[in-house]
């Protein structure tokens, strides 16, 4: 190879080097301030199921506490012609709203394949996500992009409940599961499945409190809305879990990428050295045997 195309080939690998340098630390980056978000996230959903706990405690009628569209069977009105329905599920999934993160979109998929059934509507977060489903013949009800920063996560999961509560309203769903990964920090990304509804609340299980707490909600009312905002907690926590996620799985393909890109680099700038020992041989080789010629 000649001198000329090794210089233009290094030129090429070191600003393809900085390239990979900056997605690097952009996902180093996103991937920490979603992680440090978590706490706080979590906090937030464990307080609010301690305030279901208690308002199921002050609840004056146990059996329809958490009924109608937020947790039990479909109120009078609706329940005979919702029972004649075929049980739907709601399956959300988070996946990557950007590329260069290997095998991420491919082994969350496949992990809701191994028990997705025909009547099961499947809601995908993240256009890359979304992309390959739709590549692989998965068909799904709805798909929503995920915010690529974690400011942007309140206004992406509001949506996303928003249309979750009107198909339980409608009884169109009667259970809600999410799947998303979870970065550790060894590395290591787990894939989660939790449901959203009907509600878990085991966690938050506690000693009783000896007084209940002031309202000024009627029971069911309060329940509704603690329901929906917990329900909102969930899907934030597993959005900036996704967020996080997603990052590593970029970071270590950044990663991947730089080890490359550094031995290529070094093998072109020994070819480079060796062109140009080569180039300066064949030109003192020419002037000597141009100054034999003349003699």
């Amino acid at each position: 190879m000649r001198l000329v195309e090794i210089e233009r080939h290094l030129a090429s690998m070191e600003e393809l080097q900085r390239i990979v340098g900056a997605m690097r630390a952009i996902a180093s980056m996103r991937m920490q301030e979603a992680v440090r978000a978590l706490a706080s996230v979590r906090d937030y959903g464990s307080a609010l199921a301690e305030a279901i706990h208690d308002a199921l405690a002050i609840a004056a009628e146990p059996t329809h506490r958490s009924g109608g569209s937020y947790g039990g069977p479909p109120a009078d009105a609706a329940r005979a012609s919702a029972w004649r329905r075929p049980t739907h599920r709601a399956v959300v999934v988070f996946a990557s709203e950007h590329g260069f993160v290997g095998g991420f979109n491919q082994r969350l998929i496949e992990a809701v394949e191994s028990d997705l059934l025909a009547t099961d509507a499947l809601v995908i977060v993240g256009s890359r996500g979304a992309a390959f489903a739709a590549e692989h013949g998965r068909a799904t009800v709805s798909t929503h992009p995920l915010a690529t920063r974690l400011a942007g996560i309140p206004d992406t999961v509001r949506i996303l409940e928003e249309a979750l509560l009107q198909r339980i309203a409608r009884n169109e769903i009667v259970r809600a599961e999410v799947v998303y990964s979870r970065h550790r920090s060894n590395g290591e990304l787990v894939i989660e499945r939790r449901r959203l509804f009907p509600l878990e609340l085991a966690a938050a299980r506690g000693p009783r409190r000896r007084l209940a707490p002031l309202h000024d909600l009627p029971p069911r009312e309060l329940l509704e809305r603690l329901t929906s905002e917990y329900m909102l907690a969930q899907l934030t926590e597993a959005a900036t879990e996704a967020l996080a996620a997603e990052n590593a799985a970029r970071f270590a393909a950044m990663e991947s990428a730089r080890d490359n890109v550094g031995r290529r680099l070094r093998t072109l700038r020994l070819d480079a050295s060796r062109a140009r020992q080569e180039e300066v041989t064949s030109e003192l080789l020419e002037l000597v045997t141009g100054a034999q010629a003349l003699t």
